[in-house]
């Protein structure tokens, strides 16, 4: 279904290729949405569980590599079924082969106290919904590419996360994050460090338009938040022409009223854009300008029909009936 991506392996320090990640959501829909982005990105085998306790039953024939799991699920949630896993490192459970296996806490939230519970519990890493596809892919590199001790304790099993002296000590205090740990930022070292990973993150895309066969509201929504993280990426270097491109799906979208009436056509012409102006040489601003003129009319057109046909019909009422629309 989904074609092998080429400038991936380049982009990630350890490769998604040959991994088994598992997927843990009682959303039909957010299970298929990782599991399609995964693919897109390059993972070979994708399995999934509706519940912790599907999970459980199912790690010890799967063998994931990585779990991303959801916190809040009926009969098991993500933070029970974390603490099922590393307890397994204290007290043997033939479920669970690895106890150690890096484990991704999916969430809509995370504030402070929702990150201290879920590294409690024994968790490696968030991903915040909504996500996009290069965040979720970045995630499951990131944990299997980093090097972490595993603690085993009477307080706490999981990743190591203790810092300076603590660490030293018999004791373990709690989860805390260490100085070696990654920030969560976006790397903006240079335009062309960007425009390469707009063209990782389109050709992601497209696999996951081709994989789901087509636009989807789902995949409309995501492609919103794909724009809104390049172009908080593109001011940071400063290409105001790379910005201005990815603002403009917002504008649209805002126009037509949601992402949900979003024509299919012009989000797919930002991703297009978005890709060509990353294939410009840099410095090229003349035909960077050309390109995102090119999309402002486009789009600026695609307002003007929809405002029009919107003002083709006027409200009427009638005694004894409700407000209906009719053509003017």
């Amino acid at each position: 279904m989904f074609a092998r991506m080429t400038a991936m392996d380049a982009m990630l320090p350890d490769p998604l290729e040959g991994l088994c990640v598992m997927v843990v959501d009682d959303h039909a829909s957010t299970r298929r949405l990782v599991a399609d982005v995964l693919r897109a990105g390059g993972v070979d085998r994708v399995v999934t569980a509706e519940s912790g306790s599907e999970a459980l039953a199912m790690m010890a024939s799967v063998r994931p590599d990585v779990i991303i799991t959801d916190w809040l699920m009926p009969v098991m949630d993500g933070l029970a079924f974390t603490r099922a896993v590393r307890q397994a490192a204290i007290t043997d459970d033939p479920r669970i082969p690895d106890p150690r296996l890096p484990i991704v806490m999916l969430t809509t939230e995370r504030t402070r106290r929702d990150v201290e519970i879920a590294r409690a519990a024994g968790a490696d890493a968030f991903l915040v919904k909504p996500f996009t596809p290069a965040r979720v892919l970045e995630r499951v590199a990131t944990v299997r590419q980093r090097q972490i001790d595993f603690v085993i304790s009477t307080a706490y099993v999981g990743p190591d996360r203790r810092q300076g002296r603590e660490a030293d000590e018999d004791r373990y205090a709690g989860p805390l994050r260490r100085r070696g740990d990654a920030a969560d930022k976006v790397d903006v070292a240079a335009r062309a460090a960007l425009c390469a990973q707009i063209l990782d993150e389109m050709a992601t895309f497209q696999r996951l338009i081709e994989g789901r066969g087509g636009l989807d509201h789902m995949l409309r929504q995501m492609a919103c938040r794909v724009m809104h993280a390049l172009r908080q990426r593109a001011s940071e270097v400063g290409d105001r022409l790379l910005t201005r491109a990815a603002a403009s799906l917002a504008r649209y979208v805002s126009a037509v009223g949601g992402a949900g009436k979003a024509d299919p056509e012009v989000v797919q012409i930002h991703l297009d854009t978005l890709r060509a102006l990353a294939l410009l040489p840099v410095g090229d601003l003349k035909a960077s300008a050309m390109v995102v003129r090119q999309l402002d009319r486009a789009v600026s057109r695609r307002i003007e029909n929809h405002l029009a046909l919107t003002m083709s019909y006027t409200p009427v009422t009638t005694p004894g009936r409700r407000l209906h629309m009719i053509d003017a």
